[in-house]
């Protein structure tokens, strides 16, 4: 849907380049490549974001409780993080509804929580969480090296500027802290299929889209070490939520081999989800 708000023009994030060529528009949002280190993001874009975040969704998992698969899914998560637990403490920025910190809680951690959206917020303070910081992601203010891990999931491509949230991260983590992010993958098989129509392409929500190449210099430059990418999923969905009565032909077609082409892309990093952990 295309929209009538105020737009802003912006350099890109990374390496603050004004050079960058047109991709495409859509929905009336262009979406541009800087020529320089290649990230994509939305330009012009709006200009009261923040107040966009404050107010849309919270997340797609458990609005009023977990299944038992999303429970064991997020207990298997946190085992990820065991390693590195030193302080006990772990920060979740954009906790959404609050699900993973809960579970952290229940299992002895002290948690923090950066969360901006209105209804979010009031779900987290129903949930086992320490401290909430009603901050945007790039101003947040906690103590330097105190936390041992920080967790990031599909929030990054929302954010203004991911240079100056990252920054705060390697801030706040402790040296050998531990960071783990989820975000869409712009080099993915499924949008290079779908084109413009790819289901992740909403350029009043996701105005900053990574590739591994672009994060990883990201990362790299704020700091941090040990960068490690891997990509998951494909699917031809041209919408969010899409009834599997509806699913558009392709996607029935290639049913069979999804096996095939999730093993496949895991290999070539072209899924359209990138999971990537990185150490201070």
């Amino acid at each position: 849907m295309e929209t009538d708000y105020a737009r802003e023009s912006v350099f890109c994030d990374i390496c603050n380049s004004g050079n960058h060529e047109l991709l495409f528009e859509k929905e009336g949002f262009r979406h541009v490549r800087c020529n320089v280190c290649g990230l994509v993001f939305v330009n012009p874009r709006l200009k009261e974001h923040l107040t966009f975040q404050q107010v849309s969704g919270t997340g797609s998992m458990g609005e009023h409780e977990l299944t038992p698969a999303q429970v064991r899914r997020l207990d298997a998560e946190l085992d990820r993080f065991e390693p590195y637990r030193l302080l006990n403490r772990i920060l979740e920025l954009g906790a959404g509804r609050g699900w993973f910190l809960d579970r952290a809680a229940r299992s002895g951690w002290e948690t923090w929580a950066v969360e901006v959206n209105q209804d979010a917020i009031r779900q987290l303070r129903t949930k086992r969480v320490t401290e909430i910081i009603a901050q945007p992601a790039e101003e947040f203010e906690a103590p330097a090296d105190y936390f041992d891990a920080v967790r990031m999931w599909d929030v990054i491509e929302h954010l203004k500027s991911p240079r100056k949230a990252i920054t705060n991260v390697h801030k706040v983590l402790r040296t050998g802290g531990f960071l783990k992010l989820a975000t869409t993958n712009f080099a993915s098989l499924s949008r290079k299929v779908n084109g413009p129509e790819w289901v992740y392409l909403n350029g009043a929500d996701h105005i900053v889209l990574f590739e591994p190449a672009t994060i990883t210099r990201l990362l790299g430059e704020i700091g941090f070490s040990n960068i490690t990418i891997r990509t998951k999923s494909f699917n031809l969905r041209r919408k969010l939520y899409f009834p599997e009565r509806e699913l558009p032909p392709p996607s029935t077609i290639l049913r069979p081999f999804r096996k095939l082409i999730d093993e496949a892309i895991r290999f070539t990093l072209s899924g359209h989800q990138m999971l990537v952990t990185a150490i201070k």
